[in-house]
């Protein structure tokens, strides 16, 4: 969750919260940013910088918990689970069962976003206050021993980079994960998407996104593992979950 930010891609369900203190946001990313949203954009932003502690004090107690909730593992063994993909993968997805196997918080940048923003824009200064806000969130979980399962697009270097630091400042092991899927299951889901959105997805990213990232292209770390979204995930799943046993 950079300073500098990611395109919009992937979804997620959190817990319902204290909507006076962070409202929800309208639907829909415009392509340019109006004048009144950008100032509207700049003020948020500024509020968040001021008053970031309780952000994510409060935030804390919205992100996706298994059932039962989560506690600091016996001893505390921290863990940094960093989703990559293009839109419409079923990041999202993934990361829920993953979260739900491992007991872990489940951080999606998406849903950050709509808890942080009454009216998305994409703008610069509102993506260095999401991904600086997502950071500080990251890195409170860790320090208190939990595993973090990290719902992003995660696909070039530079916006790994921050969150990377984080687990190298935590000295917590990091396990980069791509997902993939195949191209016309991606287009079915963000086909639907346009037509009807799913109960918690909170991803803006359409067609022409996931176009644009995938001509892109993806920036490979050295290492990561591939876990393909599709018949044979729950297995995917319990490989990945079995290997940090």
């Amino acid at each position: 969750m950079t300073t500098t930010g990611q395109p919009p891609g992937g979804s997620r369900e959190g817990a319902p919260g204290r909507e006076a203190t962070l409202p929800r946001t309208a639907r829909g990313s415009p392509p340019r940013t109006p004048r009144r949203a950008r100032t509207a954009t700049l003020g948020q932003t500024r509020a968040l910088a001021e008053h970031s502690r309780e952000v994510v004090a409060q935030l804390r107690t919205e992100i996706g918990l298994p059932p039962g909730g989560f506690a600091p593992r016996e001893p505390p063994k921290p863990l940094l689970i960093m989703l990559m993909g293009l839109p419409g993968a079923g990041k999202t997805h993934c990361a829920r069962l993953l979260a739900g196997r491992l007991g872990a918080a489940h951080v999606a940048t998406d849903h950050l976003r709509t808890r942080l923003f009454i009216a998305a824009s994409y703008a610069d200064e509102e993506n260095r206050a999401l991904f600086t806000v997502a950071e500080a969130l990251v890195d409170e979980l860790l320090g208190d021993g939990h595993i973090v399962v990290l719902d992003a697009t995660n696909l070039i270097a530079r916006y790994r980079a921050p969150m990377e630091r984080v687990a190298s400042r935590r000295g917590v092991t990091l396990l980069r994960v791509l997902v993939v899927a195949d191209d016309a299951d991606v287009r079915a889901r963000l086909a639907a998407r346009a037509t009807g959105r799913a109960d918690g997805d909170h991803s803006d990213a359409d067609v022409s996104v996931y176009e644009r990232m995938r001509e892109r292209g993806f920036e490979a770390p050295e290492t990561f593992v591939e876990l393909r979204n599709g018949p044979d995930l729950a297995a995917g799943i319990e490989r990945i979950a079995s290997s940090l046993s």
